[in-house]
């Protein structure tokens, strides 16, 4: 039964767990996320590998994930703090003001991610700045466009003409087999709308190798996806899009030529300790 240290984290409700990367192959990631994930364990909506000394994320299917990024700078910046345990229990407080900046390297994303952490333990505003690469946007039938990001694709239905099913997750392994995205490492099934003039969106996404589908409370790469489509629109303006977990992910893909997007929004550091798990190999 091996035993794990971890930490876990909330990324605008996108619940995170990051494990140490060291000396798992990437089945054996895949497997002890997967059993970490689950309801009777730690519970959350993803994993991570990371390590801290070169600040490498691998998520545990090879996938990208905005969010986990944002996560991971959090982490950073709690380990670099001078006394993370003081902090925690608010005998040394930072300022809020206070800023740390990285350059991370996570999976599915081929160019380094920039971050910027403010905040303190156990709160923090992390933004990332992405050099965008090519993501082409398909648009298969009406109220209905894909987006094909690095690592992740998203299919994006318009609330206007598709409306949310009861079952999204039935739903979104229906729609996934239809537009030929069950091969992809993730791939993202998004119901968007407009509600009292902002924007929502509800996702379900599915990362093939983990084995896993998930509801999520929070979707950056989706969010994203979002923007992008909006912006191939002629929609540029900074967005603000709700998560179904209540909070906002702010988004914003410049009107010039550097070809960068930034994704910011809230990160809390819920938990760290130590899992024992069941060892699927014994």
């Amino acid at each position: 039964m091996p035993a794990l240290d971890f930490s876990k984290w909330s990324p605008g409700g996108n619940t995170t767990l990051f494990f140490p990367a060291a000396g798992l192959d990437a089945a054996r990631q895949a497997e002890l996320a997967r059993q970490a994930m689950r309801p009777d364990s730690l519970g959350a909506e993803q994993a991570g590998f990371v390590s801290v000394e070169e600040r490498r994320l691998r998520m545990a299917g090879g996938e990208f994930c905005v969010n986990a990024t944002r996560a991971f700078g959090a982490l950073l910046a709690f380990r670099e703090s001078a006394s993370p345990e003081a902090t925690l229990q608010g005998i040394a407080r930072q300022k809020l003001t206070n800023e740390h900046r990285y350059e991370v390297q996570v999976s599915g994303w081929q160019s380094p991610i920039r971050l910027q952490v403010r905040g303190t333990s156990p709160h923090w505003q992390v933004r990332a700045e992405l050099q965008l690469l090519p993501c082409p946007i398909t648009h298969p039938e009406q109220g209905i466009h894909l987006v094909r990001l690095p690592g992740i694709c998203h299919l994006l239905l318009d609330g206007e003409v598709h409306m949310q099913p009861e079952d999204c997750i039935a739903a979104s392994r229906m729609l996934r087999r239809q537009y030929g995205m069950t091969g992809e490492v993730a791939s993202g099934v998004i119901w968007w709308g407009r509600r009292a003039g902002l924007l929502d969106m509800l996702p379900v996404v599915h990362v093939r190798d983990a084995h896993t589908t998930c509801i999520e409370n929070a979707c950056g790469s989706g969010a994203l996806a979002l923007a992008l489509l909006l912006a191939a629109k002629g929609n540029r303006k900074p967005l603000d899009i709700m998560q179904p977990g209540g909070s906002s992910l702010h988004v914003h893909i410049p009107d010039d030529d550097q070809g960068k997007a930034f994704i910011d929004g809230p990160v809390d550091l819920v938990a760290r300790g130590r899992v024992w798990l069941p060892d699927a190999q014994a």
